[in-house]
């Protein structure tokens, strides 16, 4: 363990020596010589933000000739705690988001963060250091409009960004993001977990797998997850369930409340995959990045819509390792206050199973309650599955943003 920490502490310093060294060197340039030093191919530019973040910026062709130029910085969502940082490749219908934008002929600028993991609120930060980075690389062909946008985590990194640093962005695009009440959002998570363990734990338990709980999973499981192993092994017990009619995964749903078609066994059991794998992948790294915070309590939960709710709360695992109040200050951080100064517009499918569209309804009676409802728009995607959206959608929702944007006095 020593070693591993020895290691890790003198690749942040080499990392961070590496950042400084690069501003040293971009003080020294011009502005011709610094696009260039960046430049990885024509019209695409990269690099490294302080605290390692990487930086990336695709331009469309013509940017110089343009009247208006808009840049369309793009905040990522979620990278599971091993998975990176990357800089993101997210696709809609098989389109990357980079296409899409420099298709429209806006800016692409993004980064990867400083880290994996459920990181939105230092994200906020590292979305700065990118507006500071592209206004100094791109000096001599600034953007004149600066706008925001992500799905998912990426969605509440934008809410969270354009409340914070109002003055930084010129508008905003938060697609199907846990913006509405992020403790809530984990009251559902936790409630899921629980109750999975309870209809399908012991099942699962004669295959030699366990899903952990919201009071830790350990790396074991999270392990078994990436290797595909125990994804295997929950679709085996949901599987012999369907055989069965789907009587316990039709409780689990209804009692979770979690958005699927119940007519469509596929459909209900996809919707059950995501959400566990949710909770596996995320559940220790938010504790971590809580100093050691179960954000999650169900002691006086009361489940409804099994077979037997008095038996479901009788023997399901009761959580109260933090009183509600240490665990609703310990996400503070993530917490949207509805205080927006510029056009926003959220997206958000109505059947989203990982981040239910009540946060939609949600952030905007926060928005309505600082008198800023007419800088919202709402665009709500009549759909099953989380960010089930299409391009199309980002088009409107874009141009929504622009319209307004051009309105402002």
């Amino acid at each position: 363990m020593k070693t591993y920490l020895s290691f890790l502490i003198m690749f942040l310093i080499i990392a961070m020596a590496a950042c400084v060294q690069d501003e040293i060197t971009e003080e020294l340039l011009n502005e011709d010589d610094l696009l260039k030093s960046h430049e990885i191919e024509e019209g695409k530019y990269s690099g490294i933000l302080a605290r390692a973040a990487e930086w990336y910026i695709s331009l469309p062709e013509g940017w110089e000739d343009t009247d208006t130029r808009y840049m369309i910085f793009y905040a990522h969502g979620l990278q599971d705690p091993g998975e990176g940082p990357n800089l993101p490749s997210d696709t809609i219908s098989n389109r990357s988001i980079e296409d899409i934008i420099t298709g429209m002929g806006f800016g692409y600028a993004t980064t990867s963060y400083r880290d994996d993991g459920f990181i939105a609120d230092e994200a906020v930060e590292d979305i700065q250091a990118l507006h500071k980075k592209v206004c100094k690389v791109l000096k001599k062909m600034p953007p004149d409009v600066f706008i925001l946008g992500g799905p998912s985590e990426g969605g509440l990194v934008t809410a969270l960004t354009l409340e914070r640093y109002p003055k930084s962005f010129d508008g905003a695009l938060s697609i199907c993001g846990p913006i509405g009440d992020f403790f809530g959002q984990l009251q559902y998570n936790g409630n899921f977990h629980v109750l999975f363990n309870y209809f399908f734990g012991e099942d699962l338990a004669t295959l030699g797998y366990s899903t952990g709980s919201p009071l830790g999973v350990g790396e074991n499981i999270m392990d078994q997850w990436r290797s595909g192993e125990l994804p295997a092994a929950v679709q085996q017990v949901l599987y012999a369930d369907a055989l069965q009619g789907s009587i316990k995964l039709l409780q689990l749903l209804n009692c979770a409340q979690v958005p699927a078609d119940m007519t469509n066994p596929m459909a209900m059991g996809t919707a059950a995959l995501q959400c566990l794998r949710y909770n596996i992948m995320i559940t220790d790294d938010l504790i971590d990045r809580l100093d050691g915070t179960v954000p999650f309590n169900n002691l006086e939960t009361d489940y409804s819509g099994s077979l037997n709710d008095e038996a479901l709360n009788a023997q399901i695992q009761r959580v109260d390792a933090n009183s509600y109040m240490t665990a609703m200050m310990s996400v503070k951080k993530y917490e949207t206050t509805g205080d927006i100064q510029i056009p926003f517009v959220t997206i958000h499918t109505t059947g989203d199973h990982v981040t239910p569209f009540w946060h939609d309804e949600i952030y905007r009676a926060k928005i309505l309650s600082n008198d800023n409802g007419l800088l919202h728009t709402s665009l709500p995607v009549e759909n099953y599955g989380h960010c089930t959206i299409e391009e199309s959608d980002i088009v409107t929702g874009l141009g929504i943003v622009i319209t307004k944007i051009q309105m402002m006095p």
